[in-house]
């Protein structure tokens, strides 16, 4: 009888047979360890910025060296289909496990340069359930971006990801103040700021990587519209690589590189007296140029800053607030129109920006010391 040549598994997914199939058989046919005590499986992955496919798998076969040869005898090591290496080991072994990573970590390796992760999947009472780890694993790993780095992560100790998180805008504001401050602010400061802004994002628990990603181009991009918008000098702020941002593995690289985009935001003669002078024209300009249907988010947004970083401006830098001054603009186009039209004073209330007429009356004589009727008699 022809004997049946047997095909050893390739990757870890190939061993696993499914729910009806035999995972020890398939462990021993393929010259692995089978046999486990509570087994569970850990995956290592090796955080690379090549993108070149055989780079990226040079690197991979070169940890699947050192973890076979320095990994304990009781175990079964194969990478798998994504990149990763995976290590099926017994429960009670775990510590073993723990001083190979951390021996990986502290050697020199051509990789050593490199952030190694380590997910580690709950015990299972059967090999055949392993799939289920293997799936946690994967998991557990995807926590690496809010972990230290050598430090390996359970499934069982992952929290669920917050479903939503609102952008932390004042801090943004901060940011903004540090970067057109008249004084030399210092590199910590800037990143105190920086870690605030994402204390904030992520208060309510930890959010999916590309949310974290999502909310970083926005503040880039916003801090930089709002640079540009005020001094008029797009060349001083450089867009930020979008690509780069994607491929950060951690929080803290996240971190770092938006301390490094932000030194080039800040590093302008300007002071931020004229950041403020020049954003306080463009809103007064917009003010008197659509007087009657502007509002204070309306003229926030169309120059690139908040709300509340608008009103604090006029409160400080006209000594008068955001309503008061374009209250100011209203009475004085209406005044015109009482003086040189033939429009009824409902009228005029509309063209300025007043629906209600009744209103409109009241805001002119406080502060004409008329009413619309009698001022328009008076000239």
């Amino acid at each position: 009888m022809k004997q049946v040549e047997l095909v050893r598994a390739r990757t870890l997914n190939e061993l696993f047979p499914g729910i009806a199939g035999d995972m020890k058989r398939s462990l021993e046919e393929n010259g692995l360890h089978a046999f486990y005590a509570y087994p569970a499986i850990a995956l290592f992955s090796i955080s690379t910025p090549k993108v070149d496919l055989w780079s990226r798998r040079y690197v991979v076969d070169e940890l699947y060296t050192v973890i076979k040869r320095y990994a304990p005898g009781n175990t079964a090591i194969l990478p798998d289909d994504k990149g990763h290496v995976g290590i099926i080991f017994s429960w009670d072994d775990r510590e073993s496990l723990l001083e190979l990573y951390s021996s990986i970590c502290n050697q020199e390796h051509s990789f050593s340069p490199q952030l190694i992760s380590l997910g580690i999947s709950n015990p299972y009472p059967q090999l055949s359930d392993l799939h289920h780890g293997y799936e946690q694993a994967l998991l557990a790993m995807k926590y690496q971006f809010y972990q230290d780095q050598s430090q390996p992560i359970y499934f069982s100790s992952i929290t669920e990801y917050a479903s939503d998180a609102e952008y932390p805008e004042n801090m943004e504001d901060e940011l903004l103040h540090l970067l057109t401050s008249d004084s030399i602010t210092e590199s910590s400061t800037i990143r105190q700021a920086v870690d605030g802004f994402y204390e904030m994002l992520t208060r309510n628990g930890p959010l999916p990587v590309n949310k974290v990603v999502d909310a970083t181009l926005q503040l880039l991009v916003s801090l930089q519209l709002r640079v540009k918008s005020a001094l008029g000098q797009p060349h001083l702020c450089s867009t930020p690589d979008i690509t780069a941002l994607m491929q950060l593995h951690t929080l803290e690289e996240m971190k770092d590189a938006v301390c490094e985009a932000l030194k080039g935001m800040g590093g302008v003669s300007y002071t931020s007296d004229c950041l403020n002078r020049n954003l306080i024209k463009k809103a007064v300009t917009l003010m008197e140029e659509e007087y009657d249907r502007v509002s204070l988010h309306y003229v926030a947004d169309k120059v690139f800053i908040t709300p509340a970083y608008l009103s604090s401006l006029f409160k400080s830098k006209m000594g008068v607030t955001f309503i008061e001054h374009l209250t100011r603009i209203r009475i004085s186009n209406a005044k015109k129109l009482l003086k040189q039209t033939h429009l009824k004073n409902y009228e005029v209330a509309e063209r300025v920006g007043y629906q209600d007429s009744r209103y409109f009356s009241q805001i002119f004589k406080k502060k004409v010391g008329l009413s619309p009727s009698e001022f328009r008699d008076a000239n």
